[in-house]
């Protein structure tokens, strides 16, 4: 059974579609300074990629499409880069042709009016209890609201709080947006000896024959989760019983405390393989089949193996403990 290992936290499930593109009509004016609104806008619009790229969010946005019938307004979706933390879902809808207080069904006021960005903003409550979205009125039957989804309600609304003069930037009638203090830390640029080689010369034949059950074919791929980072996979070859395949990951910009499953948690136990000390992570990201075992290069990227076993947690580090020597005589430097 092949395993390509990576941890993630989903906050959303949702059915995409194509975007819609709409027209914000109506001249009513309810918030002082606001001029007529009579601009095609796209949900997906009001954030600007550099705007969304600096609040910490992936690009492009997923458009979703509206349906009045249902009372769903047009909408934009973007999930936190994998380096955030926490992981959060921004969603930016806009509404036209829709009474507001129809839309918000009789839900109640959680803050009292607030001006940003040129308009006024009341947080209303939501079915989800870490939702927090803010709605701001834009005309007779359109409005605009901004909503962040985390791990706590506090977290949520401060995420939306910084969103929201961005957005309204975008709308006729919003004050130019503030500048973007970047969410997130600074990631190192890939370096040192981990460049120049190959994830898949880390086991060679001979090697590979020596652990139960993998494939002697390793195949390479980049990492679509942590960024620079590329590993190989070594395929099990048992079929449904419990060996998982072996991998070896090079993190050329990846600190040995940043993978993963690995980030904040300590190992177990550390692994010495000729002075080379690999820390050693059983249920690795909280999955119980998981093992990882992580090691330095340099300051800023480290080098991490991974492996695992169904059916008895006994035997879930058997294979990385196997595998740190032979990895560790083919280890650049």
């Amino acid at each position: 059974m092949r395993l390509k290992w990576q941890v993630g936290l989903a906050l959303a499930t949702l059915t995409v579609v194509a975007g819609c593109t709409v027209t914000v009509g109506g001249s009513a004016s309810p918030v002082p300074g606001q001029g007529p609104i009579v601009k095609a806008v796209d949900a997906c619009a009001l954030l600007s990629p550099d705007q969304v790229d600096a609040l910490g969010y992936e690009s492009p946005g997923r458009p979703v499409q509206e349906n009045k019938e249902r009372l769903q307004p047009p909408m934009c979706l973007w999930t936190s880069k994998d380096d955030i933390d926490p992981s959060a879902v921004l969603n930016v809808g806009l509404a036209t042709g829709m009474d507001i207080n129809e839309y918000l069904s009789g839900a109640v006021p959680k803050s009292s009016p607030q001006q940003i960005g040129g308009f006024s903003w009341t947080q209303y409550g939501s079915l989800l209890p870490n939702d927090c979205v803010f709605y701001a009125v834009l005309g007779t039957r359109s409005f605009v609201y901004v909503g962040v989804s985390t791990l706590t309600l506090d977290k949520s609304c401060e995420l939306a709080k910084r969103v929201i003069p961005q957005a309204a930037a975008h709308l006729p009638g919003g004050t130019p947006a503030p500048p973007i203090t970047p969410s997130g830390p600074v990631k190192p640029e890939p370096g040192g000896p981990l460049l120049s080689v190959d994830p898949c010369t880390m086991l060679k034949p001979d090697q590979v024959a020596q652990l139960k059950n993998i494939s002697p074919d390793g195949e390479k791929d980049n990492s679509s989760s942590v960024p620079n980072a590329s590993y190989c996979l070594w395929d099990d070859t048992d079929g449904d019983d419990g060996q998982k395949a072996f991998e070896v990951w090079f993190g050329p910009s990846t600190p040995v405390g940043e993978w993963p499953g690995a980030k904040g948690v300590n190992p177990t136990e550390t692994v010495d393989v000729g002075g080379k000390k690999w820390g050693l992570f059983p249920n690795m990201g909280g999955l119980r089949v998981t093992c990882g075992a992580t090691l330095a290069i340099t300051d800023t990227s480290s080098v991490q193996v991974v492996s695992g076993f169904i059916g008895d947690d006994g035997k879930t580090c058997d294979l990385v403990k196997q595998g740190l020597p032979l990895v560790t005589a083919n280890l650049p430097g």
